[in-house]
């Protein structure tokens, strides 16, 4: 595996204490991180429950409001956001696209790999669909990337 591989440490645990650790910094209360990410109230507690499916959509609405990057909410260390950062969209359809293409792999190669649809596949290469985490970690798994790298310019 490459240096980029999925780390030890559990993407979505990282990404739960990650949210409170900055929610608490800030001190801000669940409420306020919601209405200032224009999230419900109900994403935020659930996600801190460890509950929440969340689509990319939520995780980088909560990253913009604690001025991340998202990427880097699903790490060990959030870095802080920059004018230059590009939609997420953006970013996660370029890395799939150059991750695949490194490995040599169709979208149906990736498709049979990952267990993901290859019109899903095709629909976040495009940036037609908002995919859950859960959808993106099981691409990053199968590109040999993890869930960080391949959200993360």
């Amino acid at each position: 595996m490459s240096a980029s591989a999925t780390p030890s440490a559990d993407p979505f645990d990282l990404l739960v204490a990650n949210i409170q650790a900055l929610r608490a910094k800030g001190g801000w209360s669940t409420r306020a991180l919601a209405q200032q990410a224009h999230v419900s109230r109900s994403s935020v507690v659930d996600l801190e429950a460890g509950h929440a499916k969340l689509s990319l959509r939520i995780v980088d609405k909560l990253a913009r409001a604690l001025d991340v990057k998202t990427g880097s909410l699903l790490g060990k260390r959030p870095l802080a956001r920059d004018e230059a950062d590009g939609l997420i969209e953006e970013v996660l359809a370029q890395n799939l696209i150059a991750a695949r293409k490194r490995l040599m792999l169709t979208q149906d190669a990736l498709s049979q790999q990952s267990g993901v649809s290859r019109a899903l596949i095709a629909d976040i290469e495009r940036q037609a669909r908002n995919p859950s985490l859960q959808t993106l970690a099981k691409l990053a798994a199968s590109l040999e990337l993890s869930l960080e790298a391949l959200l993360s310019k």
